[in-house]
């Protein structure tokens, strides 16, 4: 291991994933030395922008804490995928990567032609980590998920709460962490 600790270094992600579990899998990378190079959209950016709490008074996509958390370490960068320009500069970036994170729907980056087939013809050694609710195929892989519906079917909220009343939640988001761990 490098005297840095930083076992990573040299070592280059493309982060195209949104909410928690994928950028906290980029953000581990990063904390390991990893280069990683979040991808948001225009205008909008990443959905965490506008999850409290935020630093100021005034909420502002820069202030939000849960985005700022995910974050640290990162370089950023806005690319419409889905637009002619935005996939040609994808396909570069990817070309240039070792890691890409994606938690795009099922088949919609295979669609735009930018899914593993495509980006690692392009890239051989590319690492290419889909974090979606239910993966790419099998029989739930077209339904959405969040939070309460991982711990309510990965048993987690049957261990909280009365014997005699319906499961409760976990507070914070304790699956999308460890999701993010796993990725």
């Amino acid at each position: 291991m490098p005297e840095d600790g930083l076992t990573l270094r040299g070592v280059c992600v493309l982060d195209l994933s949104e909410d928690i579990a994928g950028p906290f899998c980029g953000k581990l990378l990063a904390g390991l030395g990893a280069e990683v190079i979040k991808v948001e959209r225009p205008g909008s950016g990443d959905v965490s922008r506008r999850a409290g709490p935020g630093l100021g008074a005034t909420p502002q996509l820069e202030q939000s804490a849960l985005f700022l958390y995910l974050n640290t370490s990162k370089k950023s960068v806005t690319l419409d995928v889905g637009s002619r320009t935005g996939a040609t500069i994808l396909r570069g970036l990817a070309q240039e990567c070792d890691l890409l994170i994606e938690s795009f729907p099922p088949g919609y980056l295979h669609q735009l032609g930018l899914g593993y087939a495509a980006l690692s013809e392009l890239n051989p050694r590319l690492i290419y980590t889909s974090v979606t609710a239910f993966g790419q195929s099998g029989p739930y892989h077209e339904l959405k998920g969040s939070e309460l519906i991982a711990q309510a079917m990965g048993g987690l909220m049957q261990t909280i709460g009365l014997p005699d009343r319906e499961p409760l939640k976990i507070g914070g988001n304790v699956a999308s962490y460890t999701t993010g761990m796993s990725a």
